[in-house]
């Protein structure tokens, strides 16, 4: 293999193995080495996106995007994974097929605001990734200056020059007591509900 995909493979259990054999001994020594051997990789904030959506329930719904605004993953043997990821909030975008453009821009006001995400005072959503196990990223969350620990699933590719980190998840806001998400009790059919859907799709550099 090359030695590139060889590293990213070893740091992800072997789940990446886009590339064919080079001849050679592949003797344990030499294994040895390149499973412990630190790997840098950093994102292309162009290529990645993460698309959320956010509901009533399944009829009454929003969908949208954000951006990237740096990030970067460090790995060194099975697990030891380590990097982190940064979201720009004002990157927010509503992309509702059917809204017209101007309910879109109200719209992404009204999350913007301080009875949603407060984006003025918390510009950013700190992602950091602490290890990788049983095809799940073990992240901390940091969002309206607190915290929260989620796994992730992830599916993984490499084509030798890039690999790209891939995941559906679910995101529970509930402990953040964030206002407009709250019960509605005069009308609990328009209560929005605190579990955000994620589509997460990451572009990394090999260095």
């Amino acid at each position: 293999m090359k030695n590139g995909v060889i590293l990213v493979g070893a740091v992800f259990t072997l789940l990446i193995t886009s590339c064919g054999g080079e001849k050679g001994t592949g003797n344990a020594s030499s294994n040895t080495t390149e499973s412990t051997t630190l790997t840098k990789f950093t994102i292309d904030t162009m290529a990645s996106t993460l698309k959320w959506k956010g509901s009533k329930s399944e009829e009454d719904f929003h969908v949208g995007s954000l951006k990237f605004q740096s990030g970067s993953l460090s790995a060194q043997g099975v697990s030891n994974v380590s990097g982190e990821f940064i979201v720009n909030m004002g990157s927010l975008v509503v992309e509702d097929e059917k809204l017209p453009s101007d309910k879109k821009e109200m719209l992404k006001g009204h999350l913007a605001a301080k009875d949603y995400f407060d984006v003025s005072k918390f510009p950013e959503v700190s992602v950091k990734v602490n290890g990788y196990k049983d095809g799940k990223l073990a992240t901390t969350i940091s969002l309206l200056g607190k915290e929260m620990k989620q796994d992730i699933p992830v599916t993984l590719t490499n084509n030798g020059s890039k690999t790209t980190i891939i995941g559906t998840f679910d995101l529970d806001l509930k402990s953040l007591n964030i206002e407009g998400l709250k019960v509605n009790e005069e009308k609990p059919d328009e209560t929005i509900k605190s579990i955000v859907s994620f589509d997460l799709n990451i572009v990394l550099n090999n260095k």
